[in-house]
This record gives C-alpha cells, structure tokens and sequence, in this order.
C-alpha cells in the first residue's frame, strides 16, 4: 500500500468535513489529496509528531498516518496544523512493486515529514529526486510524476 503525496483533489477539505459532520477550523482553500485510485472513498491523513497524541502510527521519523475519524476531528478542530487528508490510496498485487522498482518504473526515496507535510505538493517530486541526488531535469520524460 501506498499514498501519492502530490496529487491534490478538486475537493476542499471543509467540505469533505461538512459532509460528514466534521468541525472546521483551518484554511478555508485547504484541498484533500488523492491518494491513489483504490479505495477513494475512504480516506488517510498524514501529520506531524507535534499532533503525537492522536492515535496513529508512525511512518517514519516525526511523520503519523491515521484512518481514524477521531484524528481527522481532532486535527481539522485546529485552526493551524501540520497535516494533509488524502482520499483512496495506490495498491499494487504480490511482487508487482519489487517487479516494477527493478524495472526502472520507480526510484525509491525516503520519506520526510518536511517533503511530505511542508512541500508544495508541485514541487514535492522534484524534492524528493534531488534528496537521492537525482536532478530532476536530468530524468527522461514518460509517465506521470507522483510522488
């Protein structure tokens, strides 16, 4: 399982929040994310070790994801927060990732909460490729960039 981190969703999280009976505190131009194509009708949120007491599990470093309405409550309560809502996620079946990283279709990185939570979600791939020291206008262009 995976999340496309730099793909935003035409839908504004204080709506996503009114639909489901959600209080909204924060930025009124805030957009969920599309996280993949499987599952778009359940949703993850992804946030930042100053919000540890939520019930989530950690990623990597100081980066949580969580599934939980409670977390979303409680983050979208806030009027700041370090935090994105991604709806759906990407899936692949047993052994296509390894199949497709030995491929070439994928270059693997580490992931950052700075990247991941304070990144312009349009500059987010070509952060992630120079943190593996890869210029990104060195890549050859194909398919899409989702990070």
């Amino acid at each position: 399982m995976g999340v496309v981190i730099n793909r935003v969703s035409p839908l504004l999280l204080s709506d996503l929040c009114r639909d489901h009976e959600i209080s909204y505190a924060g930025e009124p131009k805030v957009h969920v994310r599309a996280g993949g194509p499987v599952s778009p009708e359940h949703g993850l949120v992804l946030y930042g070790a100053e919000h540890r007491d939520l019930d989530g599990q950690q990623v990597v470093g100081d980066l949580h994801v969580s599934a939980s309405k409670e977390t979303l409550e409680a983050l979208c309560s806030l009027p700041r927060g370090r935090f994105h809502c991604f709806s759906g996620h990407a899936g692949w079946g047993p052994g296509q990732l390894e199949r497709e990283i030995g491929e070439g279709t994928w270059v693997v990185s580490t992931a950052s909460p700075e990247t991941v939570l304070d990144t312009d979600p349009t500059e987010i791939w070509a952060e992630a490729l120079r943190a593996e020291g890869i210029d990104p206008a060195a890549m050859v262009p194909g398919g899409g960039e989702e990070a």
